[in-house]
């Protein structure tokens, strides 16, 4: 019986609300019922928020990463467009040369 009230409790805390076990228990097993039910809630969300602390924090670790790499290629970028934007007479060979060199650490 105690097993069977566990997994109703298990049941409900998962979204499946169906309280009518709760009825027919004498009421010091009800009082158990809903302490075990209000344990395993409490334990369920701090699993959850947990995890999604532990998701964010690495996609920020992600992101973190790879900002310097990302602000030199959008810097990269600006500059190839305003080179194409720019008249050809303005334009000198030393100033404005053919290629740019990109360095990049493969991982």
């Amino acid at each position: 019986m105690f097993v069977g009230n566990i997994m109703s409790t298990f049941r409900m805390s998962l979204g499946d609300f169906d309280f009518d076990a709760s009825k027919e228990l004498l009421p010091h097993i009800n009082i158990i019922f809903w302490v075990i039910w209000l344990l395993i809630v409490v334990v369920t969300n701090i699993i959850f928020l947990n995890f999604i602390i532990a998701e964010a924090s690495e996609s920020y670790a992600k992101v973190n990463d790879k900002l310097d790499e990302m602000i030199l290629k959008e810097r990269t970028d600006l500059i190839s467009g305003s080179e194409d934007m720019s008249p050809d007479f303005v334009k000198n060979k030393n100033l404005f040369p053919k290629y740019i060199i990109i360095r990049s650490i493969d991982k």
